[in-house]
C-alpha cells in the first residue's frame, strides 16, 4: 500500500475517540515470573467477558467487576452513559440485556481481538503490580436464524483493572461503538443506584 492511500485512523471521520496508547515497548521482553503471570490473568479476566456474557453465566461475569465499577456505554442505541457502582450497574444490564434475553431466539456474540495490555516492561506505566489498562477491539453479532448473521456494531473495549486481594478485578470497563452515537437521554445515575 502506498503512503498517499494510507487513511490514519485518527483522520477517519466519526465518534470521538479515546486515545490510544502507544505500543512503542510492544516486542520487549520482560521475565519477571509475576508480571508474566500477572499480564496472562489480567488478558484471561478481560477476555471472560465474552464467553460469560453470551452463555448467560450472569453471576460469574457480575464477578468480574469491582463493587466501585465505573461503566461506560457509547451506543447507538443509548448514547453516551456512565453508571457508577455495582447496584446501578446490575440495573442497566438487568433492562439491557437480561430480561430480553430471555424472550430472545438469537444468539449474540461478542468477539474479542487485538488484546493490548499498555505497558509491555516493568518501567513502563500501564502495567504495574497492583494496576492495568487494557483495550481490545469488538465486534458483536447476532445470529436470529442459521441462515442469517447480523454485525450489531464494531468497536473498542477500554478497561482498567487492579490486584485487590490477590485477584484481578475490573474497576472501569469503557464501550466505544464505531457507528456515532447521540447524547444519553438517562440522568446520570450515583453509586446507590438513583439519579
Amino acid at each position: 500500500m502506498s503512503g498517499e492511500n494510507f487513511v490514519s485512523y485518527h483522520d477517519v471521520s466519526g465518534p470521538a475517540r479515546l486515545e490510544l496508547e502507544a505500543a512503542d515497548t510492544s516486542g520487549k521482553f520482560n521475565s519477571d515470573p509475576m508480571f508474566i503471570a500477572d499480564r496472562l490473568a489480567i488478558t484471561n479476566h478481560v477476555m471472560a467477558y465474552a464467553h460469560l456474557i453470551d452463555e448467560g453465566r450472569w453471576d460469574d461475569w457480575f464477578a468480574l467487576f469491582s463493587d466501585d465499577i465505573v461503566f461506560e456505554n457509547t451506543t447507538p442505541e443509548l448514547g453516551t452513559v456512565t453508571i457508577k457502582g455495582m447496584t446501578a450497574f446490575k440495573a442497566l444490564v438487568d433492562d439491557r440485556y437480561i430480561k430480553p434475553g430471555k424472550t430472545s431466539k438469537a444468539v449474540r456474540r461478542h468477539t474479542q481481538g487485538n488484546c493490548h495490555v499498555v505497558g509491555q516492561t516493568c518501567d513502563v506505566i500501564g502495567q504495574t503490580t497492583t494496576t492495568a489498562e487494557v483495550s481490545t477491539f469488538i465486534l458483536i453479532s447476532n445470529v436470529p436464524t442459521a441462515d442469517r448473521l447480523l454485525t450489531l456494531t464494531t468497536g473498542t473495549y477500554n478497561a482498567n483493572l487492579e490486584k485487590r486481594d490477590g485477584r484481578w478485578t475490573i474497576t472501569r470497563w469503557c464501550i466505544e461503538a464505531d457507528a456515532p452515537v447521540a447524547p444519553s437521554m438517562m440522568p446520570p445515575i450515583n453509586v446507590e443506584g438513583h439519579p
